[in-house]
């Protein structure tokens, strides 16, 4: 066993807490054949890893609660997956779900593209057989207010560009505005990520007409439970010049902060 041990610092954001809580959990170790992979997928405190093994793993650093969760039967190298939760009036353990879909069906469309869903109430996976969002996704997804999202495109016009929303109360996909002002004949990457306070904030890198580079930031305006469609704020424009794009250059599972 492993004992992880990590100090974090509220700077008042719950007063009910003392501002400087320990965690301390222990982890058991893993095996040399079942290392975690990079990528990691949080949900309001919860944490995924997609280890290898086929075999998925969400874990609660506050209380040390682990899930060990059997993947179906897709590839976990190829698979994207969000974690989020049924939003009702008594929020629990077993009101968690995991999404999943084929990325490689994003990027050649060599398949057509199907969503699995994990219970935890259930302990179970099923195929969502009637929800299809008619959409290429290009980012990783975000979860806020239990609900995920993606920056996506629309199979049929590549042109049309929105933010795609999974709402996990109804199993539902939605299409939501991006900034007015977002270029999108000419962008690198788009990156989204969840700021305090329930908004959402979007990283686009794109180049202009004088082929510099830009890297914007916009938030959105309300929080997200508080709007039917998105409306945006621009928070940061960076010029970065005329450089080579691939020594700057985003990919969509990069992450950012905004504070």
């Amino acid at each position: 066993m492993d004992t992880l041990i990590h100090s974090v610092n509220l700077h008042g954001i719950q007063n009910s807490f003392d501002p400087s809580i320990e965690v301390a959990v222990k982890l058991n170790k893993l095996k040399d054949s079942e290392q975690f992979k990079p990528i990691l997928i949080h949900c309001e405190g919860l944490l995924l890893w997609t280890p290898n093994g086929g075999k998925l793993v969400v874990w609660n650093p506050c209380t040390g609660q682990t899930r060990w969760i059997k993947s179906n039967h897709r590839n976990l190298l190829l698979d994207r997956y969000v974690l989020g939760y049924v939003n009702n009036n008594n929020k629990s353990w077993d009101s968690y779900r995991i999404l999943t879909f084929d990325y490689f069906y994003c990027c050649l469309k060599a398949s057509p593209l199907k969503f699995d869903i994990y219970e935890f109430n259930s302990d179970s996976w099923r195929f969502l057989d009637d929800v299809y969002p008619n959409s290429f996704i290009h980012s990783d997804g975000v979860t806020l207010k239990g609900n995920a999202y993606w920056y996506a495109l629309d199979e049929e016009d590549s042109l049309l560009k929105f933010i795609l929303k999974f709402d996990f109360t109804t199993e539902r996909f939605e299409r939501l505005r991006l900034p007015l002002s977002f270029k999108s004949t000419s962008y690198v990457s788009v990156v989204l990520s969840v700021v305090r306070g329930g908004k959402l904030a979007l990283l686009q890198q794109r180049v202009d007409d004088t082929d510099s580079l830009k890297m914007d930031i916009w938030v959105t305006k309300t929080k997200i439970d508080e709007a039917k469609d998105l409306l945006w704020s621009n928070f940061l424009v960076v010029d970065l010049g005329k450089v080579m794009l691939p020594d700057v250059m985003m990919v969509p599972y990069m992450s950012f902060l905004v504070d």
